[in-house]
């Protein structure tokens, strides 16, 4: 492992592969597991809609003493679409990228889960910069190793849509970063060993929760994210 992050807390930005695919589901259990604190940097649909940081902070993880510290989001938007979108009912409102910044509150004694909004191509600014600018920008701009989860659904339809979003941050060079894909739903073994033979490294399913039991069952399956990291810098340390 670099010995640079062996000492530093990471930053994950949990990303999906799709709208409604469970990103603060799985991002509330990785913040219960790794015991984390949380900051989603742009919400959108506040007009209807608590906000994921709320949903986040109401979630009750039975088998979790852990209280994370739940950053205010830089922008939250009214309507519930795209940040670019959402914006042209705000015309006031002009994301920047430069906007940005990892909360100073953020002590880094803990990892910090940043939640995207939507998938990894979601329009942002109205430079028609994605998310994965905005993940790029926060590798640029964070003295902490910055990796990514992609949050998928298990069943029908999702290896079309999970090698898309794989591949795409590959090919903008986020490869090093990706720490592995989380599929939530009904556990899909055939869709694992699929998308494994595409080279994506599936590090956990996650199904329905139900009960405390279930929650607990799904909390003990997640890896750490020592190992995760371990993993990851062995493989492209440099």
């Amino acid at each position: 492992m670099n010995n640079q992050n062996q000492h530093q807390q990471p930053i994950v930005f949990v990303t999906g592969t799709d709208t409604d695919v469970g990103k603060t589901f799985v991002s509330t259990l990785l913040v219960h597991k790794w015991k984390a604190a949380y900051w989603k940097p742009v919400q959108t649909g506040i007009e209807s809609d608590q906000g994921d940081s709320e949903t986040l902070k109401n979630f009750k993880v039975a088998t979790s003493t852990w209280r994370p510290r739940i950053f205010t989001p830089t922008y939250a938007l009214q309507k519930p679409l795209s940040p670019l979108q959402a914006m042209e009912y705000e015309p006031e409102v002009d994301i920047k990228l430069l906007d940005f910044v990892v909360p100073e509150e953020w002590g880094a004694e803990n990892p910090l889960i940043v939640e995207g909004a939507g998938g990894v191509y979601v329009p942002i600014t109205r430079k028609l910069e994605i998310t994965t600018d905005l993940i790029k920008h926060l590798i640029e701009t964070s003295n902490h190793p910055v990796y990514v989860v992609v949050v998928a659904r298990s069943g029908l339809g999702t290896l079309n849509h999970t090698l898309l979003t794989w591949n795409h941050l590959c090919d903008n060079g986020l490869r090093g970063h990706l720490l592995g894909a989380i599929l939530n739903g009904e556990p899909n073994e055939g869709n694992v060993q699929a998308l494994e033979k595409f080279d994506v490294d599936v590090i956990a399913q996650v199904a329905q929760c139900a009960t405390a039991q279930d929650m607990e069952v799904a909390l003990h399956g997640l890896p750490s994210v020592e190992s995760l990291m371990t993993q990851q810098d062995d493989k492209y340390v440099k």
